[in-house]
C-alpha cells in the first residue's frame, strides 16, 4: 500500500502532463456516426483544481480497498433523475433545435438500454437508470424537459455555447446560457440541449466535484438527441466519473498504462489504446481489446459497452462524490416537499438494499436519544414505524408485508430528520 500511495501522491503532476488537450476535430467517417466531445479540454481544465484532483485520488483509492460501502450498494438500482433543458433558437416544438419531448424520452430509454445492458449481450449491467424528473423543485408535476428560447443570448444563435478551456473559440457565455434555465443540482442532474457547441463538439460533461457549482451537467447538441445514437450515454459516463478509453492519447502516442487503476482511463479491464485505434492497436492487442474499441466511452463505431471495471468506478463514485445527493432526491418519486428540503439529512447506511422488506441500519443511537425510522411511500405517505433502542446496529423488521417498490427510509432523532435512503422491495 505504501507503493500505491506514493503513486497517488504523484497524481496531479502525472495528470497534468497526459491529460493533452485534443484539438483536432475528426470526421464523422472515422469514428462512424459519432462527433467527438469536449472532454479532454474540460477535464485539463478540472485538473487545475486540486480540490478535483483531491476527488480523483479518493477514488482510486476506495476503488483500490473495495469498501464495505460499494459492496453494499451491489445489486440495487441507482437512479440518477434528470432534468433536459432544450435551449432552443425560437422554432415550433417538434422542429429545428427544439426537439420533441417523444425525440427526448426515446434518446433517455436508449441511454438506459445502454447503461442496463438491454438488448445487447456485451459488456456488463452498470446497474444504473436515469429518470425524467417527475416534480420540478417547487414540487409542481413536470414531465422532466424544460423549454427555454435562448436566441437572445449574445453569440448563442451563430456560434453556440461556450465551455472553459475554449481558448479562444467564439460562443455564448457558458455560465449566463446554463443559468437560463438550470435546476438545483442535488435535486436533479442538469442536461443542457443546444444548437452548437463552440468549436464543433457533438457533447461535454463535467466530472463530479464535492460540492455545487453551476456549470455541472451535460451539455449535448440537439441532433445528437437520438435513441440510435450513443452520445448521451457517453456524457453520462463522463458525467459519472469515467474517462475515455483511449485517456492520455493525443493523436500520436499510447496513453501510458503502467499503473492502470490511475494512468490511462483508470480502468484495467478497458485496455489502452489510440483514440483513431477501432480495431487493432498497437498499444495493446490482449484478448480483451474490443473492451476499449467497442466501449461507451471510445470515439469507434458500434460502441455501446461498458466493463466491470467501469461498472466499480461509477458505483464507487455516485455515493462518495457529489451525485451522492441525487440519491437522496425525489425528483421522480414524489416524496413531499418537507422531506425534499431536509437538506441537513445524510444518506443512511442501509443494507441489503434490495431487499424482501427487512433491512438491516447502521446508525448511532445514544441513551435517552428518542429515534425513530419511517417508511414513506411514493405518494408521501408514512406507511410504518419503528421506535430504534440504543445502539449502533439495528434490525428493521416491519409487521406489515411491503408491497413491491421504491420507498424512502428516513431516520428521525427527536423530531428531525437526520438521514435518508431510498429503499427497494422485491
Amino acid at each position: 500500500m505504501q507503493t500505491i500511495k506514493t503513486i497517488l501522491n504523484s497524481l496531479s503532476v502525472y495528470l497534468l502532463l497526459f491529460s493533452t488537450v485534443l484539438f483536432l476535430l475528426f470526421s464523422s467517417n472515422t469514428y462512424g456516426q459519432y462527433l467527438p466531445c469536449a472532454n479532454e479540454i474540460i477535464q485539463t481544465a478540472q485538473l487545475k483544481d486540486t480540490a478535483f484532483v483531491h476527488h480523483l485520488m479518493k477514488l482510486a483509492t476506495l476503488q483500490q480497498n473495495n469498501t464495505n460501502a460499494s459492496q453494499r450498494i451491489n445489486g440495487t438500482i441507482l437512479e440518477i433523475p434528470i432534468v433536459v433543458h432544450v435551449l432552443h433558437l425560437g422554432e415550433p416544438v417538434g422542429t429545428g433545435t427544439n426537439i420533441s419531448d417523444q425525440q427526448i424520452i426515446d434518446a433517455v430509454q436508449g441511454t438506459n438500454e445502454r447503461w442496463r445492458k438491454i438488448n445487447t449481450t456485451e459488456g456488463v449491467d452498470m446497474e444504473v437508470e436515469f429518470c425524467l424528473a417527475q416534480f420540478d423543485p417547487q414540487g409542481n408535476p413536470s414531465n422532466g424537459i424544460v423549454r427555454k428560447d435562448a436566441s437572445g443570448i449574445p453569440n448563442y444563435r451563430q456560434y453556440g455555447i461556450s465551455y472553459i478551456g475554449a481558448f479562444g473559440q467564439p460562443g455564448s457565455d457558458e455560465i449566463a446560457t446554463k443559468d437560463f434555465s438550470n435546476w438545483p443540482h442535488d435535486y436533479v442532474f442538469n442536461i443542457w440541449v443546444v444548437n452548437k457547441i463552440a468549436g464543433g463538439w457533438g457533447g461535454y460533461a463535467f466530472f463530479p466535484l464535492g460540492g455545487n457549482y453551476s456549470t455541472d451537467g451535460v451539455v449535448i447538441i440537439s441532433s445528437a438527441v437520438r435513441d440510435t445514437s450513443s452520445t448521451l450515454a457517453h456524457e453520462l459516463g463522463h458525467g459519472m466519473s469515467l474517462f475515455h478509453t483511449f485517456q492520455g492519447d493525443d493523436g500520436n502516442f499510447c496513453p501510458v498504462n503502467d499503473f492502470c487503476f490511475f494512468q490511462g482511463d483508470w480502468i484495467c479491464d478497458t485496455p489502452p489504446h489510440r483514440q483513431a485505434d477501432c480495431a487493432q492497436s498497437n498499444c495493446n492487442n490482449s484478448a480483451d481489446s474490443m473492451n476499449a474499441f467497442r466501449n461507451t466511452m471510445s470515439y469507434c463505431s458500434g460502441r455501446g459497452l461498458f466493463t466491470q471495471g467501469q461498472k466499480d468506478r461509477v458505483r464507487t463514485s455516485i455515493p462518495n462524490t457529489s451525485r451522492a445527493a441525487l440519491l437522496r432526491s425525489q425528483a421522480c418519486t414524489g416524496i413531499t416537499t418537507g422531506i425534499r428540503q431536509q437538506t441537513n439529512a445524510k444518506q443512511l447506511d442501509v443494507y441489503p438494499n434490495p431487499s424482501n422488506g427487512n433491512f438491516t441500519l447502521n446508525a448511532e443511537i445514544k441513551p435517552n436519544e428518542r429515534a425513530v425510522v419511517e417508511m414513506i411511500n411514493t405518494l408521501g405517505q408514512i406507511i410504518l414505524q419503528q421506535e430504534l433502542s440504543p445502539g449502533n446496529t439495528h434490525t428493521l423488521t416491519f409487521s406489515t408485508k411491503l408491497a413491491k417498490g421504491i420507498y424512502l427510509l428516513q431516520l428521525k432523532k427527536e423530531d428531525v430528520v437526520v438521514g435518508t435512503s431510498l429503499v427497494n422491495v422485491h
